[in-house]
């Protein structure tokens, strides 16, 4: 499959994602990532999550399904879960407003977030390269991190994580790899941005400090659950 720049932004342009991109700016023009953390308080809690939440409301609609309103779930597994994936993520994302006193349990709503993608994407192709590619990868990830980890709780936390991350990455690899599609191709990219994103938050927390790691983490971020979302839409 040729991967064409027009058909990627034609995609981009969709005018449901019009809330995303105005709560994207929202939020960077109000809390300036760029420049600091935000403050620990309810408020930045709060316009963090809302692209999430419009990216949410996004997955519902383009999910096919009639009268919404009288069925909010969609029927489709794939949607359904992506949609659940985006909900605990937005909950882990407040969380992590508290670097230092919420990252726990950050970690642990992005761990189920992971799981239900992994859910979205089904089986991966057993005993393939891209098996062994990001297995290899992750093994790798992890084994960088845990020297500078204080804590076996919080080495466990990162190797399950890790792992969740990785397989979810394998998964969607398998999906690109089966359908050859554009949605299967920008849900790939959203996982490996996904996944950078956090790599971006370990290294600053475990290994060495990364200028503008905010801005850079958020705008991994939200490109990621951006693919992600863009990639349960119909071919």
């Amino acid at each position: 499959m040729d991967i064409k720049q027009e058909e990627i932004i034609l995609r981009l342009k969709n005018l449901f994602l019009i809330p995303f991109y105005v709560l994207s700016a929202v939020y960077f023009v109000l809390y300036q990532p760029f420049l600091h953390y935000p403050e620990e308080t309810f408020s930045a809690a709060f316009f963090k999550v809302l692209p999430i939440l419009a990216l949410i409301g996004f997955v519902r609609l383009n999910a096919g399904d009639e009268d919404i309103i009288h069925n909010p779930i969609p029927k489709s597994d794939f949607h359904k879960f992506t949609i659940l994936g985006l909900l605990f993520s937005s909950i882990g994302d407040a969380c992590l407003i508290a670097r230092e006193t919420m990252f726990i349990p950050g970690m642990l709503f992005f761990s189920i977030a992971q799981a239900w993608y992994m859910y979205a994407l089904g089986p991966g192709n057993k005993g393939s390269r891209l098996e062994s590619i990001f297995y290899l990868g992750g093994t790798g990830t992890f084994l960088f991190l845990e020297c500078s980890i204080d804590g076996i709780f919080m080495k466990f936390l990162v190797l399950i994580y890790t792992g969740l991350i990785f397989t979810v990455g394998w998964r969607a690899a398998s999906r690109f790899e089966r359908e050859q599609s554009y949605p299967a191709f920008l849900g790939f990219a959203g996982i490996l941005l996904f996944t950078f994103s956090d790599f971006l938050i370990a290294i600053n927390k475990w290994k060495f400090y990364i200028p503008f790691t905010e801005f850079l983490v958020m705008i991994t971020y939200y490109g990621g659950q951006l693919g992600i979302a863009l990639g349960t839409l119909k071919h």
